[in-house]
């Protein structure tokens, strides 16, 4: 019973010492949540083709009232595509880009790259072709047929677009024409071909001659 005092004094001190370091331990947490990847500036003759992954997964650690905030407040990964004005894939560090909120630690990132690969737009002016299908009738024949205009403006990929030398229309079936015409007619857009310019039709013109009728 020696030092009462002074012995009640120091468990009165452990106790709140170990008060505080249950009390700090309890206010820290972890969490991991998933931030998504925003492309921007975006050129208008480019494309992204291909953004991998569309969001991250991310593991962050901290002061529970900073996590918690940081689970609804942490902004996107912004990649910015400013300066990149021909077909590329591109590699970006996704930490680089994160933005770590006051008051918590990053623990984790995954994945740690993200790809984007993007496409540059061009044009390319290229003739028309009647796609016929069929025969006419006897005594049926086709004197002329051409379609106007006979050329036209197609927009795709510059890795693609290169590669076209020629736009076909939609069938035309002889077997059942029976006279001179003139009509729409509609151009056959392939998987190469993002857009026509400026026709996704052109004038069809066609004259048949009947051979058996009397001059």
């Amino acid at each position: 019973m020696n030092n009462l005092g002074l012995k009640t004094s120091a468990l009165v001190l452990a106790v709140f010492v170990w008060a505080s370091i249950s009390g700090q331990e309890k206010t820290f947490s972890e969490k991991t949540l998933k931030v998504p990847v925003e492309i921007f500036n975006v050129s208008a003759n480019m494309e992204v083709v291909s953004l991998r992954p569309e969001e991250v997964t991310v593991s962050l650690k901290g002061a529970s009232k900073f996590v918690a905030a940081a689970t609804t407040g942490i902004n996107p990964i912004k990649i910015d595509l400013k300066n990149i004005n021909e077909s590329s894939k591109l590699n970006y560090f996704a930490e680089d880009y994160l933005e770590i909120p006051t008051g918590v630690q990053l623990i984790s990132i995954h994945p740690k790259m993200i790809e984007v690969y993007v496409e540059e737009f061009a044009t390319r002016e290229v003739p028309v072709k009647i796609r016929f299908r069929g025969r006419l009738k006897l005594p049926l024949i086709l004197k002329e047929a051409r379609v106007i205009p006979d050329r036209v403006t197609v927009m795709g990929y510059k890795s693609q677009i290169n590669n076209i030398d020629v736009v076909l229309t939609e069938e035309v079936d002889l077997s059942e024409i029976g006279a001179s015409l003139t009509r729409r007619i509609a151009l056959k857009q392939t998987k190469d071909i993002l857009k026509f310019r400026d026709h996704r039709d052109v004038e069809l013109q066609l004259e048949i001659v009947d051979r058996s009728a009397k001059k």
